[in-house]
């Protein structure tokens, strides 16, 4: 009986060997369904959103650490006042305040865009004179000094006013009180913050005086200011331009 072609070809084949690892090898893995790649998709792809979340915050956090502006510092460094002369009902006298002002940042430059400067008789709060400052480029963790011309003349008070005056001089000593307002804003570069309203209260300004026809003596030199911010809004800005004009 004549053998099949086949039959001849595998009895002339080489043996081939078996390993144990082939016997026993795990079998291909399955393709995964159609829905499970999908939620592995959609998992690496939130894994990486909110890891940019995290890096986008905390880059945020750490620009607004670095230039979140803090608010400058003033302080009445010194100040002079001549005799105040009267008449029936007004006053007259030489003042001139000296202030340092102190931008406390170590990355932004302030700016003020106008400060007006006033004086008053602190008791009745009563203006005496205004003073108005140029605008002024601060540079970062600078200090400028400013010089306020505070002298009145003839400013009309009124008779009780007048009064109240010259028995603040008899005891001795007259307080005066300094409020400025000032529209600032900061700068990195390119980079600036929205304008804000500052004010400042310098309660407590007090000249001593040993005699009617001598100049007073400023008592409480370096006296620290309070400052108030307050956000400027739109139109109030448009107002400031229109004035400015």
């Amino acid at each position: 009986m004549a053998s099949s072609p086949a039959a001849a070809r595998d009895a002339t084949a080489p043996f081939q060997p078996v390993y144990l690892h082939q016997l026993y090898r795990d079998p291909a893995p399955e393709p995964l369904p159609f829905v499970r790649r999908e939620m592995l998709f959609f998992c690496r792809t939130l894994k990486w959103c909110v890891l940019g979340f995290i890096f986008l915050a905390s880059f945020l956090v750490l620009m607004w650490i670095i230039f979140h502006p803090s608010f400058p510092l003033l302080n009445v460094s010194s100040a002079s006042m001549s005799p105040v002369a009267f008449t029936a009902s007004a006053a007259s006298a030489e003042c001139n305040i000296t202030f340092i002002l102190t931008n406390p940042n170590h990355h932004l430059t302030a700016l003020y865009d106008r400060m007006e400067i006033s004086l008053l008789y602190a008791s009745q709060q009563v203006p005496l004179s205004n003073f108005h400052q140029p605008p002024i480029v601060q540079p970062k963790r600078g200090q400028t000094t400013l010089q306020a011309n505070l002298s009145f003349s003839g400013i009309d008070l009124g008779g009780g006013m007048v009064s109240a005056m010259k028995q603040d001089l008899d005891r001795g000593s007259l307080g005066l009180t300094i409020k400025i307002f000032s529209v600032i804003k900061f700068r990195n570069g390119k980079w600036k913050t929205k304008s804000r309203y500052m004010r400042a209260y310098c309660p407590g300004v007090s000249f001593g005086f040993v005699s009617s026809n001598k100049s007073g003596i400023f008592l409480n030199p370096y006296q620290e200011c309070q400052l108030l911010a307050e956000d400027v809004k739109l139109h109030e800005i448009e107002s400031l331009i229109i004035e400015d004009g």
